[in-house]
């Protein structure tokens, strides 16, 4: 059996990338059956019960790593600390050791290159927040990973991969005219996490896929349709609390589940917010030193609209003198 975990950071945001990750666990009990079936699915690991000696929710136990929606946790400008070392000990699971920059916290996602997520232009070696992960937060955090606060004492379990589509503020608007709608452009990257789950599921393991609604969307066969023309899928339930849909064929069997607030009962969908959250925090880092270093008492934003028509006004006079026209940093929608 293979659970995965998916939600986003940076839909609504006019400056910084959309990021979209999934994050993978599987059973280690027996084999995958010789023909998966809709009876194989099981529920996915209760990580809050399994993992209770290391993890919490958001505001609870602060000796432990607290898994939640990334909101909760980062809140007010507070809890960066708690948001990466969640998302750090998740990847020392997957990988067995911490990203020690940029390219390999990008690499280990499978996200593409500095350049290819759109953050290369930003990184000045002369700025703070150029260089990442910050200074003693890996240091501090190896001490607290050696107990492997991730694996779950059961053994039924692991955590087997991360995967995240970047889609920095150029790409997304060149994706935008192609596809016409920002929600077209949505379930472009979610399409991309999707045909890698069903690549994995090629194994024959039954594959069960939890995720987040898209904002209002509650029916999403047509979508669905297209991203798998040779497969069949079975529509279960489509309404505001549950839309549910099995893809099967060659052998493969993947149910998927969109809910409002999945990331609040599935802690893989959480586990997906707190790393889809890092990475765009640590995206707006940099793109936020390169500007402050070069506008004079401007204060950094995290991209929303309000604020980002601020930060717009203050730097595009100077971003087109240096060759950035707009379209490279700021989404249309």
């Amino acid at each position: 059996m293979r659970w995965i975990g998916i939600d986003e950071a940076g839909y609504g945001p006019n400056l910084g990338p959309l990021v979209m990750t999934a994050v993978i666990a599987e059973g280690l009990e027996g084999g995958p059956p010789a023909t998966p079936h809709a009876g194989d699915f099981r529920p996915p690991p209760e990580l809050w019960a399994e993992l209770e000696a290391s993890v919490d929710r958001a505001g609870g136990d602060p000796s432990r790593f607290w898994v939640d929606d990334s909101k909760a946790i980062l809140r007010g400008g507070k809890g960066r600390d708690r948001l990466e070392s969640t998302c750090l000990a998740l990847l020392e699971a997957v990988f067995g050791s911490l990203p020690a920059n940029h390219d390999g916290l990008l690499g280990r996602l499978g996200c593409g290159t500095i350049h290819e997520v759109e953050l290369g232009r930003w990184i000045d070696a002369g700025c703070p927040g150029a260089t990442w992960p910050r200074a003693g937060v890996c240091e501090t955090l190896r001490p607290r990973l050696m107990g492997r606060p991730l694996a779950p004492p059961s053994g039924r379990w692991r955590f087997s991969a991360v995967r995240t589509v970047v889609l920095g503020p150029e790409r997304f608007n060149g994706l935008l005219d192609h596809h016409g709608s920002k929600a077209a452009v949505h379930f472009g990257a979610f399409r991309v996490l999707l045909e890698e789950a069903w690549r994995i599921a090629a194994d024959g393991r039954p594959t069960a896929l939890d995720c987040d609604k898209h904002g209002g969307r509650h029916y999403y066969l047509e979508p669905l349709s297209r991203a798998f023309p040779e497969a069949w899928i079975d529509r279960g339930e489509e309404g505001p609390e549950l839309s549910e849909y099995t893809v099967r064929g060659d052998g493969r069997l993947l149910r998927l589940r969109l809910r409002p607030r999945a990331d609040a009962g599935n802690g893989l969908v959480a586990l997906a917010s707190i790393v889809s959250k890092t990475v765009r925090e640590v995206w707006m880092d940099a793109f936020n030193a390169y500007w402050t270093a070069r506008v004079a008492g401007l204060r950094p934003t995290a991209g929303y609209p309000v604020d980002a028509a601020r930060f717009r006004a203050a730097i595009e006079p100077l971003a087109r003198e240096l060759g950035h026209p707009p379209e490279a940093w700021w989404r249309r929608k």
